[in-house]
């Protein structure tokens, strides 16, 4: 067996957008794997028959990407976005299945950026892209990208991975399947942000922006195929998302919530002939994406939820309002469609990166039906992989019980540890080989990683989610060393102990060595340091901080400066590394700047600070290839340089170091 390496992210496959077509066991996605030579991603289409175990299909080249595949509803014609013919920008292209060359369907002289979906008798599809639009009467749409002046006169203006949003409106297209003709069907003062075509043809959902200064919550629509006698349908829902239609075009099936910031987002059910809105399950039933299917009952509906600090499939009876979930496992599936009767998802274990597998509508007669991450995988040591329940302070004067992750090397311990603080927070542990890299070359040599779900997580419960409002770090690290302290009693790990997060995780790893003594090394990613800053630059901040902090700014003032990291920096005596996209809009910049500047000016051990060109909040999971290996490399080797010693090695390592720097200083 081989020990895993931060390089073997360029072995690794994803697996998207799966999707299927009513009466057909045929199912199409898309394959993306990093490219070494391009320094980028190869996407291409596949096909494989859900009925047999025959292998997929690999439907187009990797010399270009193809992205957004949707297959007619006849199961007979794929059609994907593609840049293949550079002078031409990004077309939509058809391909059929039953063999030949792809064609271009358009000609659009502005990018399609995504194929929503054809029409029942497959004479059209739509699409969505970004058309001109100027904010005031001294704007110019028609100066060119890049040249052009940005007016601001909303919020958000700027999206995290693509960059300013005004100066343009996304709308969604009808392109006639022959001749590739492109009609507008929306138009107007507001973005677009999904639309879905009724099973009998006659209808067009789609979700849009509110014509507001703050444009952050999105309402449904209805309305005729061609867009007009459009009208909304939903007001008191903050998002909504994942649209689809019953059989019978009676009924739509969404996901959304009703708070602005709120992460918690629940399914519910729209009967479109009396407009009566229904929420689908209880207040504890967290959606883990946006993807929903309907049997062709009408009745039962397949979506993935997030329970237990798992994602699952969980099938709800709509008629009875029920669900039905399947059997817990230690796994996160995280693609889902529906192929002639048959559930087709996506799922990956700590142990098994993500291969697709199908299933019956009651988790029976399970299927796998690709290989492409287990050549690989088979030949490298796998981690001991356990989830353990802990008994943990629940900052409310009592205890609580909750769950982490523990990966071990082959051994008794004690181990040197790193603890991973997820996301969020209202998010969990997430089994996502691509951002977690440096997990499993950490394993390989020898570290165990913790990565717990502490309160504030998402899927224990709508009260264990929202108690961490208003009290970031303060009742979610005592629960964080109370799981080293018990890990530490029963000779599992020792003082040799490292922290790392992102985003919200990058928060708690910052505020963690600010408010404990226990941390050697911090490697802090993309954080919030500075919470009033944050609310004001992030793409997301002007609506989610509010949420988090549990009051605006100048009704919780003391509150924002109390709960932000770099109000601490003083009492910080870690070894810090920051890793920052340059391009991050949703953590900006300037946070890793603030908490490096305070740091580097109040802290004993100088920070280190990275900032990676053009890199995006995604940038450890998704990011250029190469900046990745970087990433994840730094990060390994930061928390072994400066955690991994014994006490004597790291004091006298300290004194070299100290003695170095006297010597350059004079």
């Amino acid at each position: 067996m081989k020990p895993f390496a931060v390089d073997d992210l360029y072995l690794h496959s994803t697996l998207l957008s799966v999707q299927g077509a009513p009466g057909h066991s045929i199912a199409v996605f898309a394959r993306s794997r990093p490219s070494r030579k391009r320094d980028g991603y190869s996407s291409t289409a596949w096909c494989v028959d859900t009925s047999g175990d025959a292998a997929p299909r690999e439907l187009t080249s990797n010399e270009s990407s193809a992205r957004s595949p949707r297959l007619s509803h006849d199961g007979k014609t794929l059609a994907f976005l593609s840049n293949r013919q550079q002078k031409q920008g990004t077309q939509v292209y058809l391909l059929s299945l039953s063999g030949g060359e792809a064609r271009r369907l358009t000609s659009l002289e502005h990018s399609p950026e995504i194929i929503h979906g054809w029409t029942p008798d497959g004479s059209a599809l739509l699409v969505s892209a970004s058309v001109p639009w100027a904010e005031d009467a001294q704007d110019d749409a028609s100066l060119a990208d890049g040249t052009r002046p940005l007016v601001v006169t909303h919020l958000p203006y700027k999206i995290d991975g693509s960059g300013p949003s005004v100066g343009k409106r996304m709308h969604v297209f009808r392109i006639d399947a022959d001749s590739g003709e492109a009609t507008q069907i929306t138009h107007g003062d507001f973005d677009v942000k999904e639309a879905c075509c009724s099973r009998d043809g006659k209808r067009l959902a789609f979700v849009r922006t509110r014509e507001e200064k703050q444009r952050h919550r999105a309402d449904l629509w209805l309305a005729d195929i061609d867009g007009g006698n459009a009208r909304r349908v939903t007001t008191r829902l903050a998002a909504v998302q994942g649209l689809q239609w019953s059989p019978d075009s009676s009924r739509l099936v969404f996901g959304g919530n009703t708070t602005p910031g709120d992460s918690l987002d629940h399914p519910w059910l729209l009967r479109v002939a009396d407009g009566t809105l229904t929420q689908l399950g209880n207040d504890d039933l967290h959606l883990e994406g946006d993807q929903f299917f309907w049997h062709e009952d009408g009745v039962r509906i397949a979506t993935v939820v997030s329970i237990r600090g798992m994602q699952e499939i969980c099938v709800i009876d709509s008629e009875h309002n029920r669900v039905h979930h399947f059997p817990r496992r230690l796994r996160h599936v995280m693609q889902l469609g529906e192929s002639n009767g048959r559930l087709i998802f996506s799922c990956a274990t700590m142990r098994k990166p993500e291969e697709l597998f199908s299933c019956d509508w009651d988790g029976g007669s399970q299927q796998r039906h690709t290989s492409f991450n287990r050549p690989w995988i088979r030949k490298r040591a796998a981690p001991r992989v356990t989830v353990r329940a802990f008994d943990v302070p629940d900052g409310e004067g009592g205890t609580e019980r909750i769950d982490a992750w523990l990966l071990r090397p082959p051994g008794k311990g004690p181990f040197p540890v790193v603890v991973d603080m997820h996301g969020g927070p209202q998010s969990t542990v997430l089994v996502d080989y691509p951002s977690h890299v440096y997990w499993y070359e950490l394993v390989s040599r020898g570290w165990m990683i913790v990565a717990p779900n502490a309160v504030g997580s998402a899927s224990y419960g709508a009260e264990f989610a929202r108690r961490l409002i208003g009290h970031w770090g303060e009742r979610d690290l005592p629960q964080y060393l109370a799981i080293l302290d018990r890990l530490r009693k029963d000779g599992l790990i020792d003082d040799r102990i490292a922290c790392a997060g992102k985003s919200y995780g990058g928060f708690l790893s910052a505020w963690a060595i600010g408010n404990s003594d226990v941390f050697r090394a911090a490697v802090v990613c993309a954080p919030i340091s500075d919470v009033e800053s944050h609310t004001g630059t992030s793409d997301t901040g002007f609506y989610v901080t509010p949420y988090a902090m549990g009051g605006e700014i100048d009704e919780a003032r003391e509150r924002y400066h109390r709960l932000s990291p770099i109000e601490y920096s003083a009492h910080v005596d870690a070894a810090v590394l920051m890793l920052q996209g340059q391009d991050d809009q949703r953590c900006p910049l300037g946070q890793s700047e603030e908490l490096y500047a305070n740091l580097l000016r109040l802290s004993r051990k100088a920070p280190t600070m990275v900032v990676y060109p053009g890199g995006s909040h995604g940038l450890s999971g998704s990011g250029r290839p190469s900046h990745r290996v970087d990433f994840h490399r730094r990060l390994v080797d930061w928390v072994m340089r400066y955690a991994g010693d014994s006490s004597e090695q790291q004091a006298q390592r300290e004194e070299d170091e100290a003695a170095t720097a006297a010597a350059e200083a004079s």
